[in-house]
Parts: structure tokens; sequence; C-alpha cells
């Protein structure tokens, strides 16, 4: 199947355009989003769909939920489907949680009655019972995906089409979707599930497809096609920048906020606070996040999330830990903040960082640059685990053998006669 777009190269499809330039034409180049793919998915599989940003991934997903129709091939689904696209799609902003799950449930095919029934559920799994009659434009974008997911689970479908699901989620609420998906496949459910948390592919999928410039080039072990798109990914940065602290784009994976703050880059230091990308265990390592206010005049706060390639959630240290650790700004002011770790305490590994810029309560997202980096952990002494705890072995003896207090006590009675 494929499909195709027209891109308008100037202004003449606008409407002022055509009244103050009568005779011009209008002219487009054609962008070919997915070209050629075919693919069969079974019935309880888990399939991710990776690639850098451009590469046809969400069209093919709405291709398959049938919000776009293919120009060319056809698809045959079996089963009742749930997309969940994009960001609280179908939602009336003026309305609160409650009348939305109402208007989703709808939509979905539900009835009132069976809705009435399941409400409490929804708010429950959302995090949002004391919130249900607040109106859905004061929700931070966090609430909102938790609506919109507890939602689409009112469907029951056979197959659960996602792009992007955890990528604005708390670790928490992403355990409670992978509870979901886990049921899904014990189930014999479909899920088919778009991210650039190359960690979660690894995880939980049972195979991979890769695409790039509208085609799939990669499909199977998850392992074997995660390795030929970080050489893709390299492939690309080695054309551009290589600044191991500059924010490439085939290297950010998913970015989204406000941008009231900004980053602007992020870097791992050494020990003589040059840029590095492999560190030894016990070593030092400070991460650098260049910033600037575009629109903010008060405090702000900035979190930090490591994880191991394979999508092991380890730490995620945030600035409100430590008061006046960020100071107020004013727009136009730049800085850096640094983190510094004296000891890395990870064992050999690759890992990711993600870095955040946050209101000061933690709850807005200004700037958020998932997997921005990824650095390697060696250890020469062949620890092994996740971290090194630091402990120390003692002992003393708390008994002697029979055979030894049986000899010293023949030498006591033999003393006292």
């Amino acid at each position: 199947m494929s499909k195709r777009f027209r891109i308008p190269l100037d202004q003449a499809g606008t409407l002022q355009y055509r009244f103050s330039h009568p005779l011009s034409s209008a002219r487009y180049r054609d962008l070919l989003a997915v070209n050629d793919v075919s693919f069969s998915v079974r019935p309880g599989e888990f399939i991710g769909i990776a690639g850098p940003n451009g590469c046809g991934k969400s069209t093919l997903l709405k291709m398959l939920s049938r919000i776009y129709a293919p120009d060319r091939g056809r698809i045959s689904v079996r089963g009742r489907v749930s997309p969940f696209l994009e960001l609280g799609v179908g939602f009336k902003p003026e309305l609160t949680a409650r009348e939305n799950i109402f208007l989703g449930g709808s939509i979905l095919g539900l009835t009132r009655k069976q809705l009435a029934s399941r409400v409490h559920a929804v708010l429950e799994f959302a995090e949002l019972v004391d919130f249900a009659d607040h109106k859905l434009k004061n929700y931070s974008s966090g609430m909102t995906v938790r609506l919109a997911f507890a939602v689409a689970m009112l469907a029951d479908a056979d197959i659960l089409l996602l792009d992007e699901v955890l990528a604005v989620g708390d670790a928490r609420f992403q355990q409670k979707c992978f509870d979901v998906f886990g049921h899904y496949k014990r189930t014999n459910r479909t899920i088919v599930l778009v991210t650039h948390d190359l960690g979660t592919l690894e995880l939980y999928c049972d195979r991979v497809l890769l695409m790039q410039g509208g085609r799939v080039v990669a499909d199977g072990k998850p392992s074997d096609v995660i390795s030929r798109y970080r050489r893709i990914v390299g492939a690309m940065s080695d054309g551009a920048d290589t600044d191991p602290g500059r924010l490439s784009t085939a290297l950010t994976g998913r970015r989204w906020g406000s941008r009231d703050v900004e980053i602007t880059s992020v870097r791992l230091l050494d020990r003589q606070g040059q840029p590095h990308q492999s560190f030894m265990t016990g070593a030092p390592l400070t991460v650098a996040v260049d910033y600037v206010s575009n629109n903010l005049d008060g405090e702000f706060a900035c979190a930090i999330a490591f994880k191991r390639a394979d999508g092991a959630y380890l730490a995620g240290p945030n600035s409100k830990v430590v008061p006046e650790s960020v100071p107020p700004v004013k727009v136009g002011f730049q800085g850096t903040i640094f983190f510094r770790i004296p000891s890395v305490t990870l064992l050999r590994a690759s890992y990711t960082l993600s870095v955040g810029l946050y209101d000061d309560h933690l709850n807005h997202a200004f700037d958020v640059v998932q997997d921005v980096l990824e650095f390697q952990v060696n250890d020469d002494r062949g620890r092994q685990g996740m971290v090194d705890l630091g402990g120390t072995y003692g002992h003393t003896f708390t008994a002697r053998p029979l055979e030894q207090r049986s000899v010293n006590k023949a030498k006591d009675q033999s003393t006292l006669a």
C-alpha cells in the first residue's frame, strides 16, 4: 500500500492569493509518505514501528485506522480496531472529564447505560477522580492523555493502535499501560505501537518494523531491528554536527512542551568538563543543560531521567529536591543547569538520558526531550548487575565446630584434675 500527499510550494492555495493573483496557477510537490509497504500481523502479536521523524510511521497508523485511504493497495483488518493516535482527539475542552467520557464512549459505540456503569472505573484508571467535574481546558497534557487512554480502553477492541501514547505519561501511568498491554496479549489480541522509545520496543514487542523514507527497511526481532536503526541514526549524525552535546533531530526522539523555557543543548561532561559519551564506573559525571527563557518571568524546575537501553527506569532526579538550585529567570535570560554525580554507580551497559524543564510545581511541561543522549558506562572490575552498591564484606566467627569444642572441654577437665 502507498499514500501520497500534495504539498503546496507557495500560497496559491489561499483565497487571498487567488484574488490578488487571478491568472497564476498553483504549484505543488508530491510527497510519497508511505511507499509500497506490505506486512501482516498475527492475532496476539505486539508489533512496534520505529524510524526517524518524517519516515511515515504515523501516516501508516492512520491508514490502518481508516483515517486515510491508501492511494494504491488495500488493507484487510479482521476485528474491532481502537486507535489512539493523537492527544485528546474528539474531546471538547469546554466539557468536564465526566462529560468527555460520555462523549468519547458514545463515539466508540457504547450506550449511556453502559457508560454510566464504567465512568468511575475510567476516572480511577486515569487518576482523575478528584478532577472529574473540571473542564478539560484546565487539564495538563499528562492528565488529558491519561483520560484519553482510559476512554480508548472502553472499546475493548481486538486491535489497539497506539501512536506515542507513553510520551507524556509518568512512570506509574506507563506501568498501567504495560499492564493493559499484557492483558491484551494474554487474551490473544493485537497491539501496534509507534514510538521513539527503543527500550520499550526491545522490552515489550514481539516484532519491530523499521521505516525510512516511507518504506519498511527491516522487519524482525526487536534487538536486530533496533541495532540497524541505531546504525541509521549514526549515519544521519555523521552528516551533521557530531558535537555530543548538540540536540540533533536524529537523536532527540520525542520532544514536546510550550517552549516558554527552551532547552538549547544537553551535554555530558567528564572530570575535565569536556563533552564525553563514555564513562567508567566510579568516575564523576556532569549533565549540563543549556536553556533560554522565551516567555517566562519566574521560577521553573529541571528533571532528568536515566534509563538503561532496554528501557529499565533507573532514576529521575529533579531540581525541586534541592531548594533554590535553579534560580528564577526573566524573559531573554540564558543559562546552564548542572547536575553533578560525584561517582557513577552504574555498571557496564548502554544508557539513555531524557531532560525536561517544567513549571515550579512540575505540572506543566515547558520543554521535554526524551532520549536526548545515549552514553556508555564501562567497568574494569567485572561486577554484575545494574549498580555498584559500594558495600564491603566483613567477617566474624559466631560459633566453633563441635570437634573443637570437645577438644577444648577435655583440656579444661585435665587442667582441673
